[in-house]
């Protein structure tokens, strides 16, 4: 009676990994069917309750970066589980490092039983198998790096013999039905390329060729690839100018195949650094070509007179006003004036109607000397309306204490959360896809490798957002900054861009050509006090 009422229930998370290798040898004694039979079996002789299973289908050992992997771990930390088995060592990971701790340091310090069933590896019943623990995870860093290396050298050569080993096929091209490493001409984008070296040989522009393309209802690369796209805008169908460049450096359309210009900075590490040129893999006349090797070197010629720019304004507002529509930054035009063909008018215009032109958006124009006059004349009605400092000082907690750039860092840190969220569901729906053999393992990598760039950028962007926003509230807490702006604010007599930048966050030009100012601090509540 004893004895059961001191037996501890252990409820048990099975983890079944199958990573790339393994599946494309199609190895039973290791597949995710037999890993899940082998397991349930144990547990039903040994008297242990199975509460789920947690799968990485096609994943890497090399690295825990895996969402069963997650989930098990979010279930031990809630108290769900009390128990892990795997069917060997080598399923739990194959890093040396991370696996020996999780195996000998986290889940003794949640009182975690493992369970290693092949290699006789119990931590309830501790046999002495446990001494050559270490050993075979040392074994299975080695495997992991031998395997990486073996990947590497077979994917170089491929490229050396000018297989095309990349993801995403560049537009004019597609896979062959008869080898996917190779490319063939894709009979319905092709002539649209050369039509675009040849209208920059003839002096247009980037954005004039984005233009007719998008007017002529010839859909972007990505979105005729058919793309999953993660979200779509207004244009999202509209060719962009840097689009139509990338195209045009691209030396594959005069048959250079350029790959491994990028390695990882290690194994374990998924940041990639660019190689110098020398170590990059070009094959030449390794597809056919789709324009001559002259008119791609007259289009990216330095000395082209398309690409230098004789003179550069700077205004007072330029980077601050963005479309009420779209949300996109204006820029500005020298209009001739219609009286005086030597005079001209600068005005501010909606960028996608100056790009496009096609229905996207509308002009949105305001004159820019107009402009800055109701710019100016709303601070000057501020520094009118506060010019005592201990009246501005009374009001800052109260009035100037929220800022408006700060809920916008806010608001920008929770929609990026979001996208990185909805890249994990894909990059999970994207494993499932593969194992149920909807994709192949080369598209799989392909797509794969474009959504964890995009969550790298994510990643980088959740950083730089936190820091400022960590700032941002330093600085409104701050009484040194407080009675800077104070001072600043009273004594300006004159603004300079820099002074503007201090107090202006963004001017809407709606189409009925409203005005609406956002100031970096809550000064709209101050002028309708």
């Amino acid at each position: 009676m004893i004895n059961y009422l001191t037996k501890q229930t252990y409820r048990a998370g099975a983890y079944l990994r199958l990573s790339i290798e393994d599946k494309k040898g199609n190895i039973e004694s290791i597949s995710i069917a037999n890993q899940r039979s082998f397991i349930k079996e144990y547990a039903l002789k040994n008297d242990i309750e199975i509460h789920d299973y947690y799968v990485d289908d096609g994943c890497s050992g090399g690295n825990f970066d895996r969402p069963g992997f997650k989930r098990l771990i979010n279930d031990i930390e809630h108290g769900v589980i009390n128990c892990v088995i795997t069917k060997d060592m080598s399923r739990l990971g194959r890093e040396f490092i991370e696996t020996g701790n999780y195996v000998f340091k986290y889940f003794p310090e949640h009182d975690i039983r493992y369970i290693a069933i092949l290699d006789n590896y119990d931590t309830l019943n501790p046999n002495g198998s446990e001494d050559m623990l270490p050993f075979k995870a040392v074994i299975n860093d080695m495997y992991l790096k031998d395997i990486s290396k073996k990947i590497k050298s077979v994917r170089h050569d491929m490229m050396k013999n000018g297989d095309f080993v990349s993801g995403t096929v560049p537009y004019g091209y597609k896979r062959s039905e008869d080898n996917n490493k190779k490319l063939v001409i894709d009979e319905y984008a092709a002539p649209i390329v050369s039509r675009i070296f040849e209208m920059k040989d003839n002096g247009k522009t980037e954005g004039m060729i984005a233009r007719y393309l998008t007017n002529q209802g010839i859909l972007p690369p990505d979105v005729y690839r058919g793309k999953k796209l993660k979200r779509t805008t207004i244009t999202t169908n509209l060719w962009k100018p840097s689009t139509v460049k990338h195209l045009l450096q691209n030396e594959i359309y005069i048959g250079t195949l350029i790959q491994g210009k990028y390695e990882k900075v290690s194994l374990k590490s998924k940041k990639k650094r660019l190689l110098p040129k020398s170590k990059w893999i070009i094959k030449k006349n390794a597809i056919p070509s789709l324009i001559s090797n002259e008119l791609f070197e007259r289009v990216n010629s330095s000395k082209r007179k398309s690409d230098i720019r004789h003179r550069k304004y700077d205004y007072l507002l330029k980077g601050f006003v963005v479309c009420a529509d779209c949300g996109c930054t204006m820029s500005v035009r020298r209009v001739k004036k219609q009286t005086d063909s030597e005079s001209v008018t600068p005005i501010y215009l909606c960028r996608t109607y100056a790009t496009y032109r096609n229905g996207a958006c509308s002009m949105h124009y305001y004159r820019e000397e107009d402009l800055n006059n109701i710019v100016l004349n709303q601070i000057g009605t501020i520094l009118l309306k506060y010019s005592k400092p201990e009246d501005l000082s009374e009001k800052y907690e109260t009035v100037l204490g929220t800022s408006d750039i700060l809920s916008e860092y806010v608001t920008i840190f929770n929609r990026i959360k979001s996208k990185i969220i909805t890249i994990d569901k894909a990059i999970s729906d994207l494993y499932q896809d593969k194992a149920s053999g909807v994709i192949s393992t080369d598209e799989f990598l392909g797509i794969k490798n474009e959504l964890e760039k995009d969550r790298r950028e994510y990643d980088a962007k959740i950083s730089d957002l936190e820091i400022l926003i960590r700032e941002s509230k330093n600085l409104l807490t701050d009484e040194k900054t407080k009675q800077k702006y104070i001072h600043d604010f009273l004594k300006a007599k004159s603004f300079d861009k820099e002074m503007i930048k201090t107090l202006v966050n963004k001017i809407e030009i709606k189409e009925d050509k409203t005005v609406n100012i956002f100031f970096n601090f809550n000064l709209n509540e101050a002028i309708n006090e």
